[in-house]
């Protein structure tokens, strides 16, 4: 199994389940209207595989990274 970040996690736990990101100010990364992370947490889970971005910057996870979140506990 993938060892994440608890901030990865706190990730997974919304995309593995479906949602999407919006762009925030800077490089915070929003799931419905409240902060979950900074671009360089997506940056790292995009580099394994579990996230991908598309052409309006919006963050979505994989076909892995939903996998990887049925695994985890939370």
């Amino acid at each position: 199994m993938v060892k994440l970040t608890q901030a990865q996690t706190r990730v997974m736990k919304w995309l593995g389940k479906g949602w999407g990101t919006e762009p925030g100010a800077g490089s915070a990364v929003m799931v419905n209207g409240t902060r979950i992370c900074n671009t360089d947490t997506m940056m790292a889970l995009q580099r394994g595989g579990l996230v991908a971005m598309d052409a309006e910057g919006r963050w979505t996870a994989t076909e892995s990274g939903r996998a990887i979140t049925a695994q985890l506990r939370l």
